[in-house]
Formats: structure tokens, C-alpha cells, sequence
């Protein structure tokens, strides 16, 4: 673990950052506020008429706040990866507390994938403490700073497929293979590892304020094997970490109360205390991606269209207490590779979908090609990344609260 105080390069000062946090109600600051599961494609583009999409609010100046880990010139010391004057070559969040600490991801100079968490001003590099893990992604953090998310581990396919040190040979494609995938618990410095109990692979990504961790389990695929799943955090002696299974959306896992089966290509991504409500994605029988919301045991369909913009992928990616959840789209007819953010407050009232916005060099407005919104805080401030043209940098982005259409 190393610990750096660092700026943030972003559309605004942190000054004006923290003055936009600051200055919303109820909000509680104690300072100025990637890898598996990229949303993103390089190999599509996006057409001049589809910037600007009817019924997309687009956010600029002060909606929001856009972060790239980087390194002040005259640090003594920098991030994981990073010299003096160097800003990380791709950036993400993930995840966003009620005290406005967030998590994500970023890429160094030599390619390599670190976790970090931005609490009071200063930046933490998440490193799982095993020599050789091949990428991090911080994903969650809830009230009291305890943080999940997800790690690549190197090839070991020598010891039992539960070991949490299994990872079979790459695909033939040259990837990791997906049970290289295991899940990390955070606090104080001590990491624990998460696993469902059968199989290889997890995907943390969220921890409530009372230890349920919602995410998903996997095997040697990303796809049929795959099930939302959820655990439940507890603390022992001398504050020892346990996590035990709770329940995942296949028989083997004790599922769904209206179900006879198991909903396979699924993620749970969030959820209210107690899990009431849970929300996440899954992959529907004709291949399209779905979100989806679970009330209390039932599991409901969720599509993002409305009557401006109909949709052809949907995700949903967080859900704060109060039951808003956000996250991210495409549009019929438009390019494989855009996404719309999105906000829904599940109270009847139309999903707000946004774009993020920038200008140029020569002072022209820039709509991002995708946007994804991936966590959201009491509140209703909400974190994600963008991608402005195909081959750019990723950036991470903090939006102030949304209202209205």
C-alpha cells in the first residue's frame, strides 16, 4: 500500500470541486473529493449526427468534476507507475461513499492496473499484496471505508480449482482466464480474499454499511457461468475479517422466491440494506443486455428507453439507500461503442439520461462517445468514466446531483 497526496487534472479546480460538493445539502465531505469489466470497444466509432441524442442532458462547467490520477512535477513521491508530471494513461471510478471518498481504477506509464481510493485529499494505491497480480479494480466503498473489488492473479493452475491461488493457463486468445478473477475485501490496511463456495471466480461490487457485498460468481467464462451473487461480511476477534456465502441467482446458491430458473450472465451490482432491492445485468435469452431490479425476492426486467430514446443495452450498475440507481446505455441505432449515463429514482418519475461534455482546444463542446455512470452516494452524487473518441484516454468523473428532465 502507498499513500500520496497528489492534484487532480480535471475540467475544474479542486478548489471549485470541493465547493460543488460542499455547497449541496445534506452532503459530508471531510475533504475535497481498471481490466476486467471495461464498458468500451476500440473497434467502433461514433457518427457525426449522433452527438447530441434528443432526450440526453449533457453535462459540462460545473455538473461535473473530470479526474485523471497524475503526479504533481515536484512530488517526492507519486502513485504506483507514475514519475513527476505524468498523468495516468486511462482513469475510472467505481465507487462513491456518503462522505464523498471514491474508488476506481487507473492504468500507469508501463500499462499496469492499480486500485485507489481518494479519502481527504489524498490518494491510496490498492495493490493486492501477492507478487505478480496482473490488475486491480477497486469497485466499492461503503460508510466506513471498507472497500471491494477485483483482481487478476497470475498463472497457477497447479493446486485445487478452490484454492484462492487457482488460475488455469491463458485463453487462447492470450487473455486471463476468467477464474484467474478473485474478489478482495479491504479495511485498515488487511486484504481478504472473496470466493462463492463451488467456484473460482468472483466480481465484488459493492459493500453496504451493514456488510452485505453484492457482485457476482463465475467459473472459466464470463457468460453462462456467471450469476449474481451476494455475501455477507461479519468481524471476529481483534477485528478479523469473515465472508460467508448468502445467496446467488442460481438454485446452488438459494435464489429467487418467483424463479424456477436461474438467471444465468448476471451481475448483482447494488443494493438497499437488507437486501430488498437489488439491482445489476444480465444477458437475456435473444443476447441482449439487460438491467435488472429485485424487489424483495422478484426479479424484474429493467429497460432504460423512453419515448425520446429507445434502448438496445441497458446496465445498471449501482443503487444508493434511498433506492436511486444509475447506470449506462445505448441507444437504437447508434454505434456498438456509445453509452448514455443514467439516473433513475425508481418513484415512477422518467430515468435522466446524460452525456458528459468538454471543450477542445479551440473552445468547441465535445459530446463523449461513452459515458457510464457506475456508483452513486446517499447523496446523489454519482461517479463513472467517459471516453470522448475511439483510441482516447479513459477519464473518471464526479457529477453533481441531478434533477428534472
Amino acid at each position: 500500500m502507498r499513500v500520496y497526496a497528489i492534484s487532480i487534472k480535471g475540467t475544474i479546480s479542486d478548489a471549485r470541486e470541493e465547493s460543488m460538493i460542499a455547497n449541496r445539502k445534506g452532503f459530508r465531505p471531510y475533504g475535497a473529493v481498471v481490466a476486467v469489466g471495461v464498458f468500451l470497444s476500440s473497434t467502433f466509432f461514433v457518427a457525426a449526427d449522433e452527438v447530441g441524442t434528443s432526450g440526453v442532458r449533457l453535462l459540462s462547467g460545473g455538473d461535473f468534476v473530470s479526474i485523471d490520477v497524475s503526479c504533481d512535477a515536484e512530488a517526492a513521491t507519486c502513485p504506483a507507475g507514475l514519475a513527476p508530471g505524468a498523468v495516468a494513461r486511462q482513469t475510472g471510478l467505481r465507487g462513491i461513499n456518503a462522505r464523498g471518498d471514491v474508488v476506481g481504477f487507473y492504468v500507469d506509464s508501463a500499462n499496469r492496473q492499480h486500485g485507489f481510493v481518494r479519502k481527504d485529499g489524498r490518494y491510496t494505491t490498492i495493490d493486492f499484496p501477492l507478487a505478480g497480480i496482473r490488475g486491480m479494480v477497486a469497485n466499492g466503498i461503503n460508510p466506513q471505508g471498507e472497500i471491494v473489488g477485483q483482481y487478476v492473479l497470475p498463472i497457477n493452475p497447479n493446486v485445487e480449482e478452490s484454492s484462492p491461488l487457482f488460475c488455469p493457463e491463458n485463453l487462447p486468445n492470450g487473455t486471463a482466464n476468467p477464474a484467474c478473477i478473485k474478489g478482495f475485501h479491504y479495511r485498515n490496511g488487511e486484504y481478504t480474499t472473496i470466493m462463492f463456495s463451488g467456484h473460482p471466480g468472483a466480481i465484488p461490487q459493492r459493500i453496504t454499511a451493514n456488510g452485505e457485498i453484492h457482485g457476482c460468481l463465475h467459473d472459466r467464462d464470463l457468460g453462462t457461468s456467471m450469476y449474481g451473487a451476494t455475501w455477507r461480511r461479519s468481524f471476529g476477534p481483534q477485528g478479523s475479517v469473515y465472508i460467508a456465502d448468502a445467496y446467488s441467482l442460481e438454485a446452488n446458491g438459494g435464489e429467487l422466491a418467483d424463479s424456477s430458473m436461474a438467471v444465468t450472465m448476471s451481475m448483482n451490482n447494488g443494493g438497499t440494506l437488507n437486501g430488498h432491492s437489488i439491482v445489476g445485468l444480465y444477458t437475456d435469452m435473444l443476447g441482449q443486455p439487460r438491467g435488472y431490479v429485485v424487489r424483495n425476492g422478484v426479479f424484474e426486467e429493467y429497460n432504460a428507453s423512453d419515448e425520446a430514446l429507445p434502448a438496445n443495452l441497458t446496465a445498471i450498475w449501482d443503487m444508493n439507500p434511498q433506492g436511486h440507481f444509475v447506470g449506462n446505455f445505448r441507444g437504437q441505432g447508434e454505434a456498438g461503442a456509445r453509452r448514455h449515463g443514467f439516473l433513475d429514482r425508481d418513484d415512477g418519475s422518467p430515468r435522466i439520461a446524460f452525456d458528459i461534455t468538454v471543450r477542445d482546444a479551440s473552445g468547441n463542446t465535445v459530446t463523449a462517445l461513452a459515458t457510464a455512470a457506475f456508483g452513486i452516494n446517499p447523496d446523489g452524487f454519482i461517479v463513472g468514466q467517459y471516453l470522448l473518441a475511439t483510441g482516447g484516454a479513459l477519464h473518471g468523473f464526479i457529477a453533481a446531483p441531478l434533477s428534472g428532465n
